[in-house]
């Protein structure tokens, strides 16, 4: 595959994956490559190629004779398992990053930590997370907790933050970035915990 055809096939991955996310396309529509052509102005091999992607991340199925559709969110009972995957997978992300933080690294985490637009908020905490995260250097784990928020993000994206809930999740931010600081593992541990 040629370097634009992959990055096609990419720019087509993120937008069919939004128009999931985002609810655009429900649980159960098909994805028709037609449609998907005229209205992402992509070919059908960048398409084909995101779609291959999609229903190895679970967000769509292909189906012989019928093509791809998307898939239903996770029940109650998977995302309760979900999350206590998170916390195990993204505990150990954190306690790797506090070891390669630099205090650049801790003064950009700062700047994100204090995001108060409630508009698309899980958004904006996703990408405090994934910053943070990054500093581990661990970037297989790294994707499979971003493959995890996947599942969840269609139903956590939709929702407005109140502003207190804004103001509870940068309170806990700030604590997760006071244990890195003081390099109190503990403490880390604990705030992740809170905070997911």
């Amino acid at each position: 595959m040629s370097t634009a055809s992959t990055i096609k096939s990419l720019a087509a991955y993120d937008l069919i994956r939004d128009m999931i996310l985002s609810g655009e396309a429900l649980p159960g529509t098909r994805l028709v490559l037609v449609d998907l052509e005229k209205k992402l102005g992509v070919g059908r091999g960048p398409i084909r190629d995101a779609l291959m992607r999609l229903d190895k991340s679970g967000l769509v199925q292909n189906i012989p004779y019928k093509g791809a559709i998307v898939m239903m969110p996770p029940s109650s009972k998977e995302i309760e398992h979900i999350f206590n995957l998170r916390i195990q997978v993204e505990c150990a992300l954190a306690k790797e990053a506090m070891q390669q933080a630099t205090a650049e690294d801790m003064d950009r985490l700062e700047h994100l930590a204090d995001t108060r637009d409630a508009d698309f908020f899980f958004h904006k905490d996703r990408d405090f997370h994934l910053q943070l995260y990054s500093l581990s250097r661990m970037h297989h784990l790294l994707a499979v907790d971003s493959h995890l928020l996947d599942y969840v993000e269609g139903f956590l994206n939709t929702r407005r933050y109140s502003p207190e809930d804004i103001s509870l999740f940068i309170q806990q931010h700030k604590d997760i970035l006071t244990a890195m600081r003081e390099k109190d593992e503990e403490k880390l541990m604990e705030a992740m915990r809170r905070n997911i």
